[in-house]
């Protein structure tokens, strides 16, 4: 889960561009990766702390 955070703090750390400069779609990018990354561990049944 730490990592989760980590990764959106970065995503995010790109703020104050408008969304289809290239920096913004950089975010747009990351955000979705952490998305798609997310439903993958729900697929599989949620994290589980170990």
């Amino acid at each position: 889960m730490q990592g989760y955070c980590q990764a959106v703090r970065s995503a995010l750390s790109d703020d104050g561009h408008p969304p289809l400069d290239a920096a913004g779609l950089r975010v747009q990018e990351r955000v979705s990766a952490i998305e798609q990354s997310l439903a993958r561990v729900e697929q599989k049944g949620g994290y589980r702390n170990p």
